[in-house]
């Protein structure tokens, strides 16, 4: 496999679609506090609840986890290494590619699992198919990585595996 790295960006609509959770949560923010400066009794009301302000923090944090998240790319296919950042987890995963074990991807479906040895023991990360710009040419890429590397296809009622031969 070549050196170069094919990476594979986030569609569009997940930037757009976090920078609206950003916009609302702004907007909600302000409500709140322009209610409070002009009437500051409001504070004993509805506002002064914790759950308000958690369900505000929660639009703040997720919102922006998924508006500055998609600038990066959410897959990379090196020639030694395969990074995924799955929008769900704050960290990214990378794994050599002599490490994995398999992947597993239900017919039809828009997950991908992938398996893979870490010093403390199997590890799995689930990416979303469908936040993927170039979903088919990633899972082709994939697929032939593995392949080149001996690892056999099977089918078992809905799911499709690639892993190593037993």
């Amino acid at each position: 496999m070549p050196d170069r790295t094919e990476v594979y960006p986030f569609r569009p609509w997940v930037a757009r679609a976090g920078f609206s959770i950003v916009l609302v949560a702004a907007a909600v923010t302000a409500a709140i506090l322009v209610v409070l400066v002009v009437s500051p009794s409001t504070r004993y009301g509805w506002i002064g609840e914790h759950a308000v302000w958690a369900y505000v923090a929660t639009l703040w944090i997720g919102g922006l986890k998924v508006w500055l998240g998609a600038r990066r790319a959410i897959a990379e296919i090196g020639g030694e290494t395969l990074t995924l950042r799955p929008l769900h987890q704050f960290r990214s995963r990378t794994v050599r590619w002599d490490a994995l074990r398999g992947t597993e991807q239900m017919l039809g479906g828009d997950r991908l699992i992938v398996y893979w040895d870490s010093p403390r023991g199997m590890r799995f990360v689930a990416l979303n198919l469908n936040l993927i710009k170039g979903r088919r040419n990633f899972l082709a890429a994939v697929d032939e990585r593995l392949r080149s590397m001996g690892f056999v296809e099977k089918t078992v009622e809905r799911s499709r595996y690639l892993s190593r031969p037993a």
